[in-house]
């Protein structure tokens, strides 16, 4: 036997060198050809199909390089500052474990790291252009990002760590994240032990499982998943999806920035679900970053208020209904991949200018509803992402755009006397508060040029509103639940029944909503009556609510419950009549110039509501007092209806259309509905 080398001679034999080039194919253990930059200091398989990039770069757009790296040169963690998409901000990447808990040195993070001194900051929103060192070569992203919120690092999936890394879940390119619920492909439990990737047949990613809560033993809750999916579409199915961006571009021309300017000083305040600050950095820098059918949206619903801001410029050159249809059929092959700008297009498609033609709702609310709601369940907005390891303003966002969502699924089931789409228990995400409507609010320096300066910085009376309008679809949604069930029977109509006692509970709920708004929501033009500049919405949505709140409780109105005077009608009809004074007085109140805003389209259906309430309270009065006080209700809202009905604004008409004919109708045939003794229904 030969005697053992020593150490010196045992650590000089071991030294060896293998000759390999970059740039040719590479199986994913092989040493023959050598990795790329990012792949060797993640310490991960680098697949080569053909030619660079390697699987992984493609998928993430990295640089995918291999420069030599000389024997003195210090190994160090990999800070993937570029692996950062819009709406994160870099920072120095978590210790790796191989590295003994401590993090690159100072010097190491300067080098990988370089933000732009021209970069400005303002309420937590970073806009900078950052320099990603790669070996020699550099390449740069502008983005959007929350500076308290740490970069995207790879999901790691080896043992447990203190500080989990930022898992974005969108702005990342070519890449869609879709929820994966407990009756996922995969159960939840064991996706926390083992996660891999799914491979093509060109060796290359196809889908990835990614991991942004690791569950919580304690509670109960399991771990969260997103299957992040690589976006490959049919050529077809491209080519027509630039063709709509390409035509409403086309259409648009030379006033797209005067459109966006005009949105955000309109249907922003009124319906804020739309992040401004990312919205805008987006239009600014890289407009095809936004899908069409998003653009689409917010050029067609601006398109309405073109006379007020843009009398200057001449007629809109344009019609709304023009952008509205290539809008709706790039979102069509869109929602193959559904995001937040993509849920954000369906949401502002549904409240286009309504049909001249139409008297009564038409099934499109209802549709683009249930598309909605759909979209906003594949991204997961459903479940409460407070403790998920996602960005601050992705957190924020999704919550708003989830109640924004419930609200028009709840309200979209009114117009059309149908259950939601949306199960009670079907969700989890917390209520609004006014920091989620805060964050992305505050427009810095360099995007301000893109709107008005009244729409700079965050309005509180908006998010208020909006947290408001929230609040009612969830009192509304109860009332659904317990008064407009398919099968409630009779036990419904019982006095003392559990439906009843829900209902008087959310009667109460209601009244202290109502007490409860903040001042910048409940100032009064008199000592008696409202203001409703920018909330008259809200206001009557709010008596919509009430409305069918009170048919629930004074079920059924039936000529039997008319003669019993222990029966829910007679025990309620004098307090809606007392309620829906308040009502007509907010109508003799309201101004053409409240009508002229944006109003979502439901509001439609909220005026039909309470119109017809009135009617029911006429028809169902059981004493000549109580017939002669419906009377004088019907009256004043038929004044206000042919006072505010006479405005020379379309969108204000043809809100209103559909309750002037009914009340109109009533009045015409009332003597002889009274004559014949006709049930009311």
């Amino acid at each position: 036997m030969q005697s053992p080398l020593s150490p010196s001679e045992r650590s000089q034999a071991r030294k060896f060198t293998i000759q390999s080039r970059f740039g040719l194919a590479r199986a994913a253990r092989s040493r023959k050809n050598r990795p790329c930059d990012v792949c060797r200091r993640r310490k991960t398989a680098c697949v080569i199909s053909e030619q660079p990039p390697c699987v992984f770069c493609k998928s993430r757009g990295f640089d995918c390089t291999s420069t030599p790296r000389s024997g003195s040169e210090p190994r160090r963690s990999p800070s993937f500052a570029n692996d950062v998409p819009h709406g994160s901000s870099p920072v120095e990447a978590p210790p790796s474990p191989a590295a003994g808990g401590a993090g690159p040195s100072p010097a190491t993070r300067q080098a990988a790291v370089t933000t732009d001194p021209g970069a400005i900051s303002t309420n937590g929103i970073t806009i900078s252009t950052i320099a990603v060192s790669s070996g020699p070569s550099q390449s740069q992203r502008t983005f959007v990002g929350d500076a308290s919120i740490g970069s995207l690092n790879l999901p790691y999936t080896g043992p447990s760590r203190p500080h989990p890394a930022v898992q974005p879940l969108e702005g990342i390119p070519g890449r869609t994240a879709h929820s994966m619920g407990l009756t996922a492909e995969q159960d939840s439990q064991l996706l926390s032990t083992f996660r891999s990737v799914i491979f093509s047949e060109r060796d290359e990613i196809d889908a990835n499982i990614v991991q942004v809560f690791a569950g919580d033993s304690y509670s109960q809750a399991p771990p969260v998943h997103f299957m992040l999916l690589q976006d490959e579409f049919p050529d077809h199915t491209n080519q027509a999806m630039q063709k709509a961006s390409d035509a409403i571009e086309a259409i648009v021309g030379p006033h797209a920035l005067l459109l966006v300017r005009i949105y955000f000083k309109h249907i922003h305040p009124a319906y804020p679900i739309i992040s401004k600050v990312r919205f805008l950095h987006h239009f600014s820098f890289s407009k095809e970053a936004i899908p069409a059918s998003l653009r689409g949206a917010v050029y067609a619903l601006a398109s309405a208020f073109w006379e007020v801001d843009s009398s200057q410029h001449g007629p809109c050159p344009f019609a709304q209904h023009e952008l509205v249809t290539l809008a709706q059929d790039s979102l069509r092959r869109e929602l193959e991949a559904p995001n937040i700008y993509k849920l954000q297009a369906c949401l502002l498609l549904l409240h286009m200018r309504p049909p001249n033609i139409d008297s009564v709702e038409t099934p499109y609310t209802w549709i683009m509803t249930a598309q909605a709601t759909v979209c906003a369940q594949m991204i997961g907005l459903h479940r409460d992402a407070t403790q998920w390891n996602i960005p601050l303003w992705e957190k924020m966002i999704r919550k708003r755009l989830w109640w924004a969502v419930f609200a028009a699924d709840c309200w979209s089931a009114v117009c059309h006397g149908n259950p939601p789409h949306i199960g009670i228990q079907a969700f989890n995400t917390t209520e609004l508060k006014l920091e989620d409507m805060r964050h992305g609010e505050d427009v810095p320096d360099g995007l301000q040029s893109f709107v008005d300066p009244t729409n700079m910085t965050f309005d509180i009376t908006v998010g208020a509103r909006f947290i408001a309008s929230s609040q009612l679809a969830r009192q509304l949604r109860i009332v659904l639940d317990c008064a407009s069930q398919v099968e409630l029977g009779r036990e419904q109509a019982q006095p003392g029944s559990s439906h009843q006692s829900q209902l008087q509970i959310v009667r109460r709920n209601i009244q202290d909503w109502f007490s409860l708004l903040p001042q910048c929501l409940s100032q009064r033009r008199s000592a008696q009556e409202p203001n409703v500049d920018l909330n008259a919405h809200l206001y009557v949505s709010h008596f919509a609510v009430l409305a069918l709140l009170f048919r629930g409780l004074m079920y059924s109105g039936s000529r039997e419950s008319q003669m019993n005077s222990d029966s829910n009608l007679r025990n309620w009809h004098p307090a809606a009549l007392t309620t829906f004074e308040a009502f007509t007085r907010l109508m003799l109140c309201m101004t053409e110039e409240d009508l002229a805003g944006f109003w979502i389209r439901h509001a439609r259906s909220q005026f039909i509501i309470c119109g017809n309430f009135l009617i029911y309270l006429f028809l169902t009065a059981s004493s000549t007092q109580q017939v002669e006080a419906a009377y004088r209700l019907l009256e004043s809202f038929h004044t206000s209806l042919q006072r505010l009905g006479s405005t020379g604004n379309e969108d204000a008409r043809l809100r209103l259309r559909p309750v002037m004919l009914r009340v109109n109708s009533f009045f015409k045939q009332a003597a002889a509905l009274i004559g014949s003794n006709n049930t009311p229904v």
